[in-house]
């Protein structure tokens, strides 16, 4: 099974016309509720050890 075969008609649907702007809105979406900035997620296992 040629991994190539499977994947080349994805990245083409989704580089020209609908595709695009499927993709286009889809990372819009993403980067909306997943920011770049966002702070890393912490725990503060000195003041709370575990038990």
């Amino acid at each position: 099974m040629d991994i190539n075969a499977m994947i080349e008609p994805i990245l083409k649907f989704f580089s020209e016309g609908i595709g695009a702007v499927i993709a286009s809105i889809a990372k819009a979406i993403y980067q909306a509720l997943y920011p770049a900035n966002a702070p890393a997620a912490t725990t503060d296992l000195a003041a709370n050890p575990p038990r």
